[in-house]
């Protein structure tokens, strides 16, 4: 059985697995809104996956645009104080490992021979609409630059980044969508590297917008990088 070919039994019977445990007050996902009712817990999972060699591999760009979203924020409680630029928002939690429902996920990753896992993030937030969504950087100490830099109106030294990076967003509209704007760095480069280096290193980009249903798992794919994620509608959590 090939690596995909068994990754996607994988997830198949994790999806089931999950079908099967019980609803944790679901909300309605099929209204609109500037920000709609119900909240959401979003667990996500992120891992490298090596690639095919020979004239099969991908080509890898010189440069590639820094993932960027004008409001983010740390979710609270996730390792350090929460930070962000999220104007008005409300504040996002972290959830915490009780709560969590991919840790075996996780695990099997680890075990495995064909996947690196990087991160496993999990928070709660409001059913915020797609105007008034917050992202979250990954990892949680990544700061994502500044509009003008992202968008080259104002030059910006290079800097670190870690191997893997970028931002994550869950919003609603008549959907849940989740969305993914990610790097992959193909060689690792140090935090004292000079400014060519951190230029030049080869980046791979994820970039999708997932529509979702409440409790499906999803898996996006990329030659690179894989990521599990998970959205559940759940009661509103101050009232707990």
């Amino acid at each position: 059985m090939s690596r995909r070919a068994a990754l996607a039994w994988w997830l198949a019977a994790a999806a089931a697995a999950l079908a099967a445990l019980p609803p944790a007050a679901a909300q309605a996902d099929t209204e609109a809104g500037a920000q709609s009712s119900g909240w959401y817990e979003v667990e996500a999972i992120i891992f490298r996956q090596w690639e095919q060699g020979g004239r099969h591999a991908e080509r890898w760009p010189t440069r590639a645009a820094e993932p960027y979203y004008p409001a983010w924020q740390v979710p609270a409680g996730c390792g350090g104080e929460a930070a962000g630029e999220d104007g008005d928002r409300p504040p996002l939690r972290c959830l915490g490992a009780g709560q969590r429902q991919l840790a075996p996920h996780w695990q099997a990753l680890v075990r495995s021979e064909d996947y690196d896992p990087r991160y496993h993030l999990a928070w709660v937030q409001p059913a915020l609409s797609r105007e008034a969504s917050v992202a979250v950087p990954v990892p949680y100490h990544w700061r994502p630059p500044k509009e003008a830099a992202a968008t080259g109106q104002a030059p910006q030294p290079p800097r670190y980044r870690p191997p893997v990076y970028g931002l994550l967003r869950v919003y609603k509209e008549r959907h849940i969508h989740a969305v993914a704007d990610l790097r992959v760095q193909r060689r690792a480069v140090a935090q004292d590297a000079g400014a060519e280096a951190l230029v030049r290193a080869p980046l791979h980009r994820l970039v999708q917008d997932r529509r979702m249903g409440s409790g499906e798992l999803h898996y996006l794919d990329h030659p690179a990088i894989g990521v599990l994620i998970v959205v559940r509608s759940v009661s509103d959590p101050r009232d707990d």
